[in-house]
């Protein structure tokens, strides 16, 4: 296959030609000059890597997220094709179910209608900070059964596992699963600077959701913030939603640590897509915050006490920000939402930029960073004129509530 396009970003620079897609991968570029019979015309719009998402716990109404039920075989196909409609083509579907571990392991070779599962992140379960606005009902041991059955469910596809440095058996956990090849990153944590470091020295190499539900810069004490800025080993995600954290902190960041170290996330859940309104929460637990949520008009996924619960919008919209905003060119914002996590994780050969020999995974998008079409491995797994009514129905008739 043939594509043309006036504005492809690739590993290179910007090109104008022609891209040559053979057997799932980039084999060749052409020179507009080349003037080639081609399959399909993209000018006006632009050609970027596809996205690389490794902390996403659901979307358009299906979630990976639940501790109480694994979702169906057809749920998980249904988020990934989601996924593809936000330019994602590559993901590390974010849970601490078990169950789930094992079935997106277990699908994870497959090429699917969608988005490819690269790898698999246990956001926790071992957390020991609720962020603003939530109350701290304690901080949970570390159940080293619990980890090695993690590992197990995973068969070799648990990629990165996320745990607060401070609670207890921590250091234990953090060892176990450097020795299984698995990242370990430091989330949802009180740990002031000292006790960061001790994560890291042990092995820590990830700052989940960098900002978010972590202790903070103080004059005094720079905390976990601090600590994942300041050591050079850690790889920082990063929510450009502009709500998560503000975009002038992410001005900050980039000016104390260099851009090959930050990773855009969505942090999306269940909610993404979804209309405003009240819904069913993440929890039957009369005594959560979450037991409803509600989505306003600006995007915030908020519990009952107005917490964060999550992030309704996709890296898309934060790339978006971060070029139209923060004035960052794109061929730097998308080194942080495709090179970047393909680099961290070991998949740079095969992902994570337009290059020949890479898988062809890419997004076309318009001017306004919509997503027209998304490829993965070469294969067209979104289309905008196509691939309407991607929400899941059922969801809305059981969760939501106004």
């Amino acid at each position: 296959m043939i594509i043309y396009c006036n504005q492809i970003y690739s590993e290179e620079g910007i090109k104008d030609g022609y891209i040559e897609l053979e057997n799932g991968k980039f084999k060749k570029f052409y020179c507009k000059e080349d003037n080639l019979a081609i399959d399909k015309d993209y000018s006006g719009y632009r050609i970027i890597p596809g996205i690389f998402d490794t902390h996403n716990h659901g979307c358009y109404g299906y979630s990976m997220f639940s501790t109480e039920k694994a979702p169906e075989i057809n749920e998980i196909k249904c988020y990934l094709k989601g996924l593809a409609a936000c330019g994602v083509t590559a993901v590390f579907p974010t849970t601490t179910n078990i169950k789930t571990i094992e079935l997106l392991a277990g699908l994870s070779d497959e090429l699917l209608d969608g988005a490819k599962i690269c790898g698999i992140h246990s956001e926790g379960p071992w957390g020991a900070r609720v962020g603003e606005k939530g109350i701290n009902t304690g901080y949970p041991a570390v159940d080293m059964e619990i980890a090695r059955k993690m590992v197990e469910a995973g068969q070799g596809k648990l990629k990165l596992v996320a745990i607060a440095p401070e609670v207890e058996n921590a250091l234990e956990a953090i060892a176990y699963f450097v020795a299984n090849g698995i990242n370990v990153a430091a989330f949802h944590t009180n740990a002031n600077f000292q006790e960061a470091n001790i994560g890291i020295d042990a092995g820590i190499t990830v700052a989940t959701h960098l900002g978010n539900v972590m202790t903070g810069l103080h004059h005094r004490d720079i905390g976990t913030l601090g600590a994942c800025l300041l050591r050079n080993e850690v790889d920082c995600e990063i929510i450009c939603d502009g709500m998560h954290i503000s975009l002038e902190m992410i001005k900050l960041y980039l000016k104390m640590k260099d851009i090959s170290r930050f990773m855009m996330i969505s942090d999306n859940v269940q909610y993404a897509g979804a209309p405003t309104g009240k819904y069913k929460g993440m929890t039957k637990d009369i005594n959560s915050d979450r037991i409803t949520i509600t989505i306003n008009e600006e995007g915030f996924v908020l519990s009952e006490t107005g917490r964060l619960s999550g992030s309704s919008k996709p890296v898309i919209f934060g790339i978006k920000n971060l070029v139209e905003k923060l004035k960052i060119p794109l061929e730097q914002v998308i080194l942080m939402s495709s090179l970047n996590p393909a680099k961290k994780y070991g998949f740079c050969k095969t992902k994570g930029s337009i290059k020949e020999g890479k898988d062809a995974d890419f997004v076309v998008i318009d001017n306004n960073y919509s997503v027209v079409k998304t490829y993965s491995m070469g294969q067209l797994v979104y289309d905008c004129d196509v691939d309407v009514d991607l929400f899941n129905p059922e969801y809305l008739k059981e969760y939501k509530l106004d």
